[in-house]
């Protein structure tokens, strides 16, 4: 497994116990995929295990453009997703 590899595997890892937590929210918005993100990144970030400029490259680049309100996290129309929104929407998905 490479470096790349490795930090997605961790963002995948840490992804469904922080979603769980939020789960009482009902609705995955935009804003809340972004605080997951940031939640989960911090808790990767802090095993030390993984490059930080590695680990940014794996989170959404604001110059995606994604919303940062409270409406549903939809993505429809959107060409990328980061491996971060992925994870959560995957792990949001899966938590009841």
């Amino acid at each position: 497994m490479n470096h790349f590899e490795a930090a997605e595997s961790s963002i995948v890892e840490a992804t469904p116990a922080i979603v769980a937590k939020h789960r009482a929210a009902g609705i995955l918005t935009w804003k809340l995929i972004h605080q997951i993100e940031d939640e989960v990144m911090h808790e990767v970030a802090q095993s030390g295990k993984h490059a930080p400029a590695l680990l940014r490259m794996l989170k959404a680049s604001p110059m995606l453009g994604y919303p940062k309100d409270d409406t549903p996290a939809d993505f429809t129309g959107h060409d990328v997703m980061p491996a971060t929104f992925s994870a959560i929407q995957d792990a949001w998905n899966r938590v009841n």
